[in-house]
């Protein structure tokens, strides 16, 4: 995936395992999921760590500098993981939120 450098996939996996992690339940897809985005992104197995060492914090200030593009790519990457496990969480659904509203990405989450 040539949308995103380095540095900002790895921003974009950082708010992803937070929503994983947001339900206190890590469920299979989820990280079947994942682990699919670590290669669609050509990201190595081993930046795993890299990506739990990340602030979600200093990831949101990343997240906030994308393009409208790069936006969208990753609401939809959220909404997808969000959805993965058949079971919306609300605590899921408020890092979609909370991530929407201060990275100024148009695009609320959709239940359907």
């Amino acid at each position: 995936m040539d949308i995103l450098n380095y540095n900002q996939k790895i921003a974009v996996m950082r708010v992803l395992l937070d929503i994983i992690h947001a339900d206190g339940r890590i469920d299979v897809r989820e990280t079947a999921f994942f682990n699919q985005l670590l290669d669609e992104l050509a990201l190595p197995y081993d930046t795993k760590d890299e990506i739990s060492r990340k602030s979600s914090l200093i990831a949101l200030l990343d997240i906030k500098n994308f393009t409208g593009e790069q936006k969208e790519y990753f609401a939809a990457l959220m909404d997808k993981m969000i959805k993965v496990d058949e079971d919306i969480n609300v605590n899921e659904v408020a890092i979609y939120d909370v991530v929407i509203d201060y990275c100024q990405i148009p695009i609320p989450f959709a239940a359907n």
